[in-house]
């Protein structure tokens, strides 16, 4: 088990070094991956530096909203607004597009676009809030929310992010709320991938920190998306040595 406490103070001198003096622009949802790494950052530069940006859609509920102004009060951070419905239609009515999935993923990329755009006129970074359990998994959108500067959770299971949401003091209720990307209404991790995150994290750990690997079908199925998901962990494929 990781000394928590040290791991908050490695992030934190991480984030500075990286950033060097850039603001730091966050796309926050109310969910315990954003909202830990938003308490990583007041930690590490100054609060004025932080470009917060929340962007719902009409399939947001309530619950999003009243978390994000809730942690962004208690941590002192200002943030903005963005809803991304009129950029997400325009491109469903021009592609004629009805795949969920595919959708999904505009959104996502929406996110991604807005993000840059703050970034690009504020002089700052995107900090990602990918953890190494959706990174193993490929359970991310590649140019979506895959698309960022730097990755300060990137190296720790989902499981570590709630330890660290506890010691962060982040609010209960995005605790205890079931991880959802926000894709589509009533999506949630566990229920598309079929299984907890705890279950996830202990078959990561064992094929990926310990070498152990077994026939049953979790560990198929885990091995599986690892496998396909290859391309969103590399660069380009091409012919360049």
């Amino acid at each position: 088990m990781p000394d928590y406490m040290q791991e908050i103070e490695r992030i934190s001198n991480f984030l500075r070094k990286v950033l060097g003096g850039k603001n730091a622009v966050i796309g926050i949802s109310g969910g315990i991956d954003s909202s830990v790494t938003l308490a990583l950052l007041t930690r590490s530069i100054e609060k004025e530096k932080i470009i917060a940006v929340f962007m719902p859609d009409r399939n947001t509920p309530q619950a999003d909203y009243d978390d994000v102004k809730q942690l962004t009060e208690k941590l002192g951070v200002t943030y903005r607004q963005v809803r991304i419905d009129p950029m997400v239609d325009s491109f469903v009515n021009t592609l004629a597009a009805s795949d969920r999935a595919a959708i999904g993923n505009i959104k996502s990329r929406m996110r991604m676009i807005v993000l840059y755009y703050f970034a690009n006129t504020n002089n700052g970074m995107v900090v990602g809030t990918t953890n190494r359990t959706e990174l193993l998994l490929g359970y991310f959108t590649k140019y979506g929310d895959g698309g960022c500067d730097v990755e300060p959770i990137e190296h720790l299971y989902k499981r570590d992010i709630y330890e660290l949401a506890r010691i962060l003091d982040i609010p209960e209720s995005i605790i205890a709320k079931k991880p959802t990307a926000g894709l589509w209404e009533g999506q949630t991790d566990e229920g598309e991938i079929g299984m907890t995150y705890a279950q996830m994290d202990d078959i990561l750990a064992d094929i990926f920190d310990r070498g152990t690997f077994t026939d049953k079908l979790e560990y198929k199925k885990i091995m599986e998306m690892h496998s396909r998901s290859d391309h969103k962990r590399t660069l380009p494929y091409s012919l360049k040595k």
